[in-house]
């Protein structure tokens, strides 16, 4: 008989220890997987804040107590991950002393035990029981000893992971369930719901049940944004990046804050790819197709990418780590579909996209952004130039600026081969909409490089304007002195020239500068070139867009100094010119 963990009521466990009630992340220690895809010594370190309060499972925990010296069949159902086990664990140690708990457990075994958990709760309590079990009888012939035993004192009996369970388990299960009424002793039965497909055996044992059994069912859902962001707050963790990746799953929250910094905890990952390893190869392989496709894999996208493996597709959402959309399937985790992506051989990756990029390349409408991520993953630096500044300018109309960004930045890694003058060009968008986001030192330097970029194309205008952007940006970060050096050059550069919108925005700038420096004296000796402003200078064939000529706010609104009134008036000239 296993000794009985340190507790003042009696308790029989086989093969597992009593759990810890300390459900918070802790450091890592090394792990050991035994019978499940999830190491053991985690199952008890989900959903919780303290010693022994669970996070948003108070009405289970309480329906849980409430069985209690009953006889009853308890069904406790989540998804993988999900806090099962803490939720029994919990239930466990708050029960009053003398009461004896017997455990036992299904394997994630390719050949499963011939009455698994049985067998554990055997071994503990010794007697006819296991003589019965060891004998090799039927479930019909051991059903008998095992109600004797569980009537001999208050008993909690715990099944777990019967997802797993082999025939003979299952056919016990259903006797015992018809006889549990009769009993003292409540029968806690936990399964991952996720895996249970139509016609999974436990289905139709539980289907069974219900209409032959008394029985309860708990499930346990994920967590919600809030519980997420409370586990995440002691850790500084990003709890909406956090949530976005978990799905609230409590295993997944919790391997993540452990993981620090890591994009796929080890333990996650581990997890992950030990499920996934229990599929048939052409589900392994459909999979593979799902985890490089974002947000979700349309099935005519499917059928090129994966062949005739997209057939195991039914056993893909069975096993519970796919799930269905309107418009397609996804991984029912962000992190799950990493930890697969991640496990790709480099060769594997490349193919899949490549044919994804030639699958939505072969469409009426492309999707833009979809298109310049696998373009990148496939190396495509063509395919890259040709979809991610349009993915941007696309993005930039919408208001995404982070969005619009990225796909600039994404464009200028591939931008070796263009000339000065079109990087310059994605240079000034990238800085323009890291601004509009406040990602100020990115826009610096891409608006540094920009500046770079038109001086060696000896564009003129352009170097001009790139300097006043570069003031502004200077004057964001704090650096004004050096922000009023460059907005004068930019002034200097730009009056070489027939006036434009450029000269009278880089006016307004340097305006704004002597204003946010009290610069009294600076304004005074600018008003030369304020007048000189009045009288236009326009470059033959200059045409205006028609957002380059609204006046900045702090001309309207303050309207003081000259160099802020000669830039408005160079403004409101380039109004009454031709609009492009």
């Amino acid at each position: 008989m296993a000794s009985p963990c340190p507790s003042e009521r009696s308790t029989i466990t086989s093969r597992r220890s009593c759990a810890s009630s300390t459900f918070a992340p802790a450091p890592r220690q090394p792990r050991k997987l035994f019978g499940s895809a999830f190491p053991i010594s985690l199952r008890a370190e989900v959903s919780a804040v303290g010693p022994t309060a669970l996070l948003e499972r108070d009405s289970q925990l309480e329906a849980l107590r409430a069985e209690q010296g009953r006889g009853r069949l308890v069904l406790v159902a989540a998804e993988a991950g999900g806090g099962k086990t803490a939720l029994v664990q919990a239930f466990l140690a708050g029960l009053p002393r003398g009461v004896r708990v017997l455990q036992g457990a299904c394997d994630a075994l390719f050949t499963p035990r011939p009455l698994g958990p049985f067998a554990d709760v055997a071994h503990a309590t010794g007697g006819e029981l296991a003589q019965a079990v060891e004998g090799g009888a039927r479930p019909h012939e051991v059903i008998g000893p095992l109600v004797d035993e569980l009537r001999t004192k208050p008993t909690v009996l715990v099944l777990e992971d019967l997802h797993w369970a082999d025939e003979s388990t299952l056919d016990l299960l259903r006797l015992l369930g018809r006889r549990v009424e009769g009993l003292d002793a409540p029968v806690l039965v936990t399964y991952r719901d996720d895996e249970l497909g139509p016609a999974h055996p436990l289905r139709i044992v539980l289907g069974d049940l219900e209409s032959t059994a008394d029985t309860l069912r708990l499930r346990l859902p994920s967590l919600s944004a809030e519980a997420v962001g409370e586990l995440a707050q002691p850790h500084g963790a990003d709890a909406a990046d956090l949530y976005a990746k978990t799905a609230g799953n409590p295993f997944f929250v919790t391997e993540a804050l452990a993981g620090g910094g890591e994009a796929v905890p080890v333990t996650v990952r581990d997890a992950v790819l030990a499920r996934a390893g229990r599929l048939e190869s052409r589900a392994r392989s459909l999979l593979e197709a799902v985890a490089i496709v974002t947000p979700q894999a349309e099935l005519w996208l499917l059928e090129r990418l994966a062949g005739d493996s997209v057939d195991a597709l039914d056993t893909c959402l069975a096993s519970g780590m796919l799930t269905s959309h309107e418009n397609g399937v996804a991984f029912r985790h962000e992190l799950a579909r990493r930890a697969v992506e991640e496990s790709l051989s480099p060769a594997r990756r490349l193919d899949l996209h490549r044919r994804a990029l030639g699958a939505l390349e072969s469409q009426g409408t492309i999707d833009l952004s979809r298109a310049a991520h696998h373009a990148e993953a496939a190396g495509d630096a063509d395919a890259v130039l040709r979809y991610a500044p349009s993915a941007g300018d696309y993005a930039s109309e919408l208001g995404a600026s982070r969005e619009a960004a990225a796909q600039y930045g994404r464009a200028l890694r591939f931008s070796d081969a263009l000339g000065a003058e079109a990087r310059g060009d994605l240079l000034e968008r990238r800085a323009y909409a890291c601004y509009l986001v406040g990602e100020f030192d990115e826009a610096l330097a891409a608006q540094e490089q920009a500046l770079e970029c038109h001086r060696q194309v000896g564009d003129t205008r352009a170097e001009g304007d790139s300097l006043r952007s570069l003031s502004r940006l200077l004057r964001y970060v704090g650096r004004a002195e050096e922000a009023m050096r460059v907005g004068e050059h930019a002034v200097a550069v730009l009056e070489t020239l027939p006036e434009g919108r450029e000269l009278g925005l880089a006016y307004c700038n340097v305006s704004h500068l002597h204003q946010h420096l009290e610069d009294e004296e600076g304004e005074r000796r600018a008003q030369p070139r304020a007048r000189a402003a009045r009288r236009p200078r326009r470059a033959r064939g200059t045409r205006l867009r028609r957002d380059d000529v609204v006046v900045p706010a702090g001309a309207v609104v303050r309207g003081g100094g000259s160099l802020l009134r000669a830039g408005a008036r160079v403004l409101h000239r380039a109004r009454s010119r031709p609009l492009a």
